[in-house]
C-alpha cells in the first residue's frame, strides 16, 4: 500500500468517527466563498460549539458509506462538512446567517440522527428554535402558573387582612363614639 493511499484510509476514518461522534452536520457547497468569507464562516461555526472542515467529496462519500449512509446523488464541487458537537443546531444557523447574507444556499445535505437530511429538510429543522431558547421557553412556561398561584394566593390573604382592618377600623369608630 502507498502512502497516499493510507493517508486517505486514516482520513476516512477520522471524518468517519467526527460524523458518529457530531450531534449533527451538514455538508456545504462553499463555491462562491472568497477566503475571508470562509475564515469568517469558520470562526462563527466554532463560535457556535462546531467545526468546519474542506474534506475531498470522494473521502467524504466513503466515509459516509461506512457509517451507513449513501447519498442520493454524487457530490460534486468543492464540499466542506460543519460538525456540531455541543448544540445540534447553533453552528448550522450561522451558516443558514450567511446563506441569507448571500442570498445563496450553502446546504448540499445534513446529517441528524445519523440520518440524511435533504437541503429544505435541514432549512425546515433549523427555522426551529435553539436549544437554549427552547429551555428557556419550558421555564418560562413551568414558572408562568406558579407565579400566578402565588398572586392568587396573596390576593386572598390581603383581601382577608384589609377586610379585617376595615372591621376594627370600624370598631375603633363606634368604641370613639360611645
Amino acid at each position: 500500500m502507498s502512502i497516499n493511499k493510507i493517508n486517505k484510509i486514516n482520513q476516512v476514518e477520522k471524518v468517519s468517527k467526527s460524523l458518529t461522534s457530531a450531534k449533527s452536520a451538514a455538508l456545504l457547497q462553499y463555491q462562491g466563498l472568497t477566503a475571508g468569507d470562509i475564515s469568517n464562516l469558520r470562526d462563527k461555526v466554532r463560535a457556535g460549539g462546531g467545526r468546519l472542515e474542506v474534506i475531498k467529496n470522494s473521502l467524504i462519500t466513503r466515509a459516509l458509506a461506512k457509517i451507513g449512509i449513501n447519498l442520493p446523488t454524487t457530490l460534486t464541487g468543492p464540499t466542506a462538512i460543519a460538525f456540531s458537537n455541543q448544540d445540534e443546531i447553533a453552528p448550522l444557523k450561522e451558516i443558514e446567517t450567511v446563506n441569507k447574507a448571500k442570498e445563496k444556499t450553502f446546504f448540499k445535505y445534513g446529517i441528524f440522527g445519523g440520518k440524511l437530511l435533504l437541503s429544505d429538510d435541514l432549512t425546515k429543522l433549523l427555522s426551529l428554535p435553539s436549544k437554549s431558547t427552547l429551555i428557556t421557553q419550558l421555564l418560562g412556561g413551568l414558572k408562568n402558573p406558579l407565579q400566578r398561584l402565588v398572586y392568587a394566593m396573596r390576593y386572598n390573604q390581603t383581601q382577608l387582612v384589609l377586610t379585617l382592618k376595615a372591621i376594627a377600623d370600624k370598631n375603633n369608630q363606634l368604641k370613639t363614639l360611645n
